[in-house]
């Protein structure tokens, strides 16, 4: 009887021991495939579907500025520079043109590699939709957001509509 008693307690603890903290996670999954997606239209670009190659985010030395550096296939980039204003936080609108207490403006630039012309935001706003911690590396964050911005060269010839979203970026924190 002693032994059953025994048997049952082992079982018991074996449940218990086979348990891990993984199981009470609440974190979100990755994304399979982060990145960025948009549509640029207007100026030389024609609906041009944007789909990254590659890209890097990086914080600035006090975290109070973040960029975000994008390239496609093609050679065409797109750079989202974020000042402090409104921290980083999921819900933040960051407004194009917005001058913070340390004097960095949130801009937008976009390169397009044929022809080479360059594009820089007039108007638009970028939100944060989620910023947290990677569920299993330390010291990186996880980004995505959404944005829609007017921008143009730098003699106004020409005007451009950039339109989209980032998704599960990650960055060093």
């Amino acid at each position: 009887m002693k032994i059953l008693h025994l048997l049952k307690i082992l079982v018991l603890v074996l449940c218990i021991a086979s348990c891990s903290d993984d199981d009470n996670d609440s974190s979100p999954p990755l994304n399979d495939n982060p990145g960025m997606v948009a549509t640029i239209n207007g100026g030389t670009f024609d609906d041009y579907n944007f789909t990254d190659g590659t890209y890097l985010v990086s914080s600035g030395t006090n975290g109070n500025t973040m960029t975000i550096d994008i390239a496609d296939t093609s050679g065409n980039q797109v750079t989202l520079f974020l000042n402090s204003t409104g921290g980083f936080s999921s819900g933040t609108v960051k407004q194009m043109g917005n001058m913070d207490s340390d004097n960095f403006v949130t801009y937008s630039l976009i390169r397009q590699s044929n022809p080479q012309l360059s594009y820089f935001s007039a108007s638009g706003n970028v939100t944060i939709t989620e910023n947290r911690t990677h569920p299993t590396e330390t010291g990186i964050k996880i980004i995505s957001g959404t944005f829609n911005i007017s921008a143009t060269t730098t003699d106004n010839a020409y005007s451009t509509v950039l339109i989209g979203s980032f998704t599960e970026l990650e960055y060093e924190d």
